[in-house]
């Protein structure tokens, strides 16, 4: 929960100076913008290292694999799938665009209330 928070303010923070030295003005049309960007980036490569670590382009990766193989030399049983090849963790990043997200649909409730 400790990483979680200062995860979440760190992209905070990153937004913030983000504005700053882009706009030159806070304001929170601005912050609604760039909080849309940084969480759906964060989101988007979260989801993306889950789709791969779950072993969905396995099957596509070895039968192409064994459909071009042009007597390389390389044995193809003992070449690593994609989802063996990504080790980092995506649930930090789901979390941390999910919260960045959320609080810019606060941001935007807000906005036109």
């Amino acid at each position: 929960m400790k990483k979680f928070l200062l995860s979440a303010l760190a992209v905070q923070a990153i937004i913030l100076l983000t504005i700053l030295f882009r706009e030159q003005q806070l304001s929170l049309l601005s912050y609604i913008d760039t909080s849309f960007i940084y969480g759906g980036i964060l989101f988007f490569i979260g989801a993306t290292i889950y789709v791969v670590q779950s072993g969905f382009f396995d099957i596509f990766t070895v039968s192409m694999r064994k459909a071009f193989d042009l007597r390389s030399g390389f044995d193809i049983d003992e070449m690593r799938t994609p989802s063996e090849l990504i080790a980092v963790p995506f649930l930090p990043l789901l979390s941390v665009g999910t919260a960045t997200i959320t609080l810019m649909g606060v941001a935007l409730f807000s906005y036109y209330i």
